[in-house]
């Protein structure tokens, strides 16, 4: 893992906000903490800023090479409702890994 390299995300990730990347969304890792993990950005801006996150080094899984991953089938509405429903008493800037696909 490198700073500044591009990645494919193995599965989705839901914002509290409702913002939703499925698997296969391309970003970039901006930073590297030995204690803290990762920090990954998304392609996207809240109110001017870069959508960015801290990722635990034992979710390195969650990247894979760049242009490696297939985008899955559109998730039903019925499981980002009840993701949602999750983040709903989440702190601002939470979300949540849909593992998109696994039986």
């Amino acid at each position: 893992m490198k700073i500044g390299a591009h990645y494919d995300t193995t599965y989705g990730t839901l914002w509290k906000d409702g913002t939703y990347f499925p698997r296969g969304t391309h970003v970039q890792v901006v930073g590297l903490h030995l204690d803290e993990g990762y920090c990954v950005r998304f392609p996207a801006d809240v109110e001017g800023e870069p959508l960015e996150t801290w990722e635990e080094w034992s979710e390195t899984g969650f990247l894979a090479e760049f242009g490696t991953v297939e985008p899955p089938d559109p998730l039903a509405e019925a499981v980002i409702d009840e993701a949602r429903a999750v983040l709903l008493d989440a702190e601002d800037g939470s979300h949540l890994h849909l593992h998109e696909g696994e039986d």
